[in-house]
This record gives C-alpha cells, structure tokens and sequence, in this order.
C-alpha cells in the first residue's frame, strides 16, 4: 500500500480547450482540495487574466496530487540505485528520479488528459514538462509547441511555474509572452508550423541563380555561423519560406572545405555583389556578422534593421538572444537544439 495519499482532485469543465498541469499541491491547495488556490494560484489567476485566458474555462490539474513534505518535490525522488531493473522512465532532474510508488500518478494523469483530449495542455515547469514529454529542461524548451509523449498526439507548450514567477519577477513577462502564445494554440489540437523550404548543400549553379534571384527581392535576411573565427557558414532568406544555407566547411572532406578554391571564390564575389547592392537587409546581432563580412572587405550599406535591436527597444525586459526570439514570434522548434554542439566550437553569440 502505498503511503502517497492524494489531497486535491482537478477542477475544470469537461470541454475545455486548454488544460494547464502543474507540479504538486501546496499548503492552500492541501487545506481546500484543489489546484493552484495558494500563492502561485493567485499570480496565475492574474497571469491568466492579462492575458485574456477565463480561468473558468481552463482545465486545471497537477502531475501529483500529494502534497510533497516542505513543498520540496526531492523529498519525492530516490536515486538511481534505489530504483528497481524495470523503471525506465528518464530522471526528474540530476540523479534524482521520481519514487516509483508514485508512478500511478502519471497513469491516472494520462487517463485525466485522455478522457479531457484538450487542444493544448500547458505544462507548468520542469515536474510538468517531464510528465508530459520525458523532458525537463523547461529553460531550452518553452514557448515551442511540442507533442506528447505520455499521451501521443497531444499538443504541449511549457512555460515557467507561477511559483517559480514569485521566485524570479524577470520571467513573469516570459510567462506572458507563453500564454499570448497559448491562447491561439487552444483554438486548435493540431501542431503547426511554418513552412520553411531550406535549400542546403546546393551545387555551385543552384547557389549562383539563388544570389542573383535575391537581388530583386524587396528585403533580405542574413546571418552567418563561425568557428575558430572563420565563417562556417551564411544563409540568405528573401521570404520566410524561401532560405538559402550556403556552407563553407565540411568536416567529412580532408581540408574541411566545402568548395575547392575556384568555386569559393566564385560564391564570396556573389555574396559580395549581392550584400553591397541590396537596399534592405536584416540581421541579428548584426554588428557580429558584419565585423566578419568586413574582414572580407564587402560593404553593406543597406543595413536596414537588426531584429535583435528593434526588439529590445520595445521589450528591454526580455531576453533578445534569437532562440527566445523564435520561442514567442514564431511556432518552429528551439532549432538551436535541433543539431550537436561541441566544447571546442565558438559560435556566434545571439545576444
């Protein structure tokens, strides 16, 4: 019998669009039985007030409905040695890894959010987040939508525990920006994304007539990578849809380069009558790219605007990095995550 007795059910109308998962109850929530009523309950009420989301019309529950001892939810993890051979869920965080006489709770969760099928469930922190997706990396992973693991098919969009918003002020805007996101994601149950048409690896022909296209477009998009100080790449875009990745290293080649010697240069003179005729190209952290793209003596005077500017200017509170960007403009994935990092590789700093 286990000893983990529940003291909270969920509360919400069976029809709701939006169910939001939080971690565990508190004290208020213990006393008067249901979630989010204590202290973060109010800072949520008024987060979902400010953001135009009824609470009344949300679905409201907790990946556990025991109250942990102290609010601490270690008291609730063992070590991996504690576990028995047939556990294979991931740890909750490092080297802690949920009591496994409190696996039901993710059994009877997953038959709660089944039985409710809610367009978007958002999932509130790290306890939430690795419930619902076998993830709890909350900072890398909110503002992007992302399917369930635990129910497969159902849309996920973490943000930051209210609790964790009285803990830290700065993310309470984060939080917001979240919930704007999530009040267009309630209206439907499927992911969707932008789509994007990224031509990689493009033959030198294929590359040239992309370039010379990209003139006659009436605004561009640059930004490049480094590594060791050297350009690794640059991509081009000319429309959200319409991108071009031009690479300069390959790793798989003996000399690391992508093109031979001729062909190289052939692609910088284009890059070159191309960045220093265009009336109107963006960038982000554009003085990064740009010290570089003046290292090989190409102008850009028609520097327009640096995403990364306008947006501080009118949210000096928020992170400006492009990963946070993409998080609260746009519905892609943390692409940033999407590939392998190594110790040794210096890239561009977003921020």
């Amino acid at each position: 019998m286990s000893l983990f007795l529940p003291c909270i059910k969920a509360v919400g109308p069976a029809d709701a669009r939006i169910a939001f998962v939080g971690e565990a109850p508190g004290e208020t929530e213990e006393m008067i039985g249901i979630p989010f009523v204590g202290k973060a309950g109010q800072e949520f009420t008024a987060l979902l007030q400010e953001s135009g989301i009824e609470r009344s019309r949300c679905y409201l529950t907790n990946v556990l409905w025991t109250r942990p001892p102290n609010n601490k939810m270690e008291s609730f993890c063992v070590s991996k040695k504690d576990l028995p051979s047939s556990y294979s869920l991931p740890p909750l965080s490092l080297g802690k890894y949920l009591h496994p006489d409190l696996l039901p709770e993710l059994d009877r969760l997953k038959s709660e959010l089944d039985e409710l099928r809610p367009n978007l469930c958002v999932a509130l922190g790290n306890t939430a987040l690795w419930a619902l997706t076998g993830s709890a990396a909350i900072g890398s992973s909110r503002g992007t939508v992302s399917s369930s693991t635990l129910i497969p098919g159902l849309k996920v969009l973490p943000t930051y525990h209210p609790a964790a918003v009285l803990r830290n002020w700065a993310w309470r805007v984060v939080v917001l920006q979240d919930l704007a996101k999530a009040k267009l994601e309630m209206e439907f149950p499927e992911i969707r994304r932008t789509e994007r048409r990224i031509k990689i690896n493009s033959g030198l022909e294929e590359t040239l007539l992309w370039l010379l296209d990209a003139q006659r477009s009436p605004i561009l998009s640059c930004d490049i990578e480094t590594e060791k100080r050297q350009i690794t790449s640059i991509a081009f875009a000319t429309t959200p849809s319409n991108i071009l990745v031009i690479p300069f290293w390959n790793k798989e080649k003996p000399d690391w380069s992508h093109w031979n010697e001729v062909e190289e240069c052939i692609v910088w003179d284009e890059i070159f009558h191309l960045l220093s005729s265009h009336p109107r190209v963006l960038f982000q952290n554009g003085i990064y790219d740009c010290q570089y793209l003046w290292d090989m003596l190409i102008p850009i005077p028609g520097f327009l605007e640096d995403t990364m500017i306008l947006h501080h200017s009118m949210y000096p509170e928020l992170p400006k990095s492009l990963a946070f960007l993409g998080s609260i403009y746009t519905n892609d994935v943390a692409w940033k995550r999407m590939r392998a990092r190594h110790g040794s590789q210096e890239t561009k700093r977003e921020e």
